[in-house]
């Protein structure tokens, strides 16, 4: 387990957000990405997930797949990234970039559209 400064934990995910594929970046319209140190409870309790370090981020919105022709005028879309739980699951700084990044690509394909299911058969689980 390491621990940073939340600065500091920001600024990792800042780096890793502009270091994703071109392709994923330049689709990102209308979507904030944050950094909260957990999950909420009532979140964790919606999706069955246990209290503790089991979610690493969270997508909320409307997937692009679902957006009809009416979409417009809505708030931005939210990803999360829990910093305690990803700290939490590493030894060093650098083996906390590149699951940052594999969190945020997991949270990018909900953005998509795509479920956890297909996200495994063409990626590997991302959890």
């Amino acid at each position: 387990m390491i621990q940073l400064e939340h600065k500091d934990f920001e600024e990792l995910v800042l780096v890793a957000l502009v270091t994703l594929p071109d392709q994923f970046r330049s689709a990102l319209k209308n979507v904030d990405v944050v950094v909260e140190d957990y999950p909420p409870l009532d979140v964790l309790k919606y999706a069955g997930s246990p209290v503790g370090f089991g979610m690493l981020g969270l997508y909320q919105g409307v997937p692009l797949r679902e957006r009809g022709p009416h979409y417009g005028g809505s708030l931005p879309d939210k990803i999360s990234v829990f910093r305690v739980p990803l700290e939490s699951s590493v030894d060093s700084v650098e083996e906390l970039m590149p699951l940052v990044q594999r969190v945020i690509l997991h949270e990018l394909g909900h953005y998509y559209g795509l479920s956890d299911d297909e996200m495994r058969e063409s990626r590997g689980d991302l959890h």
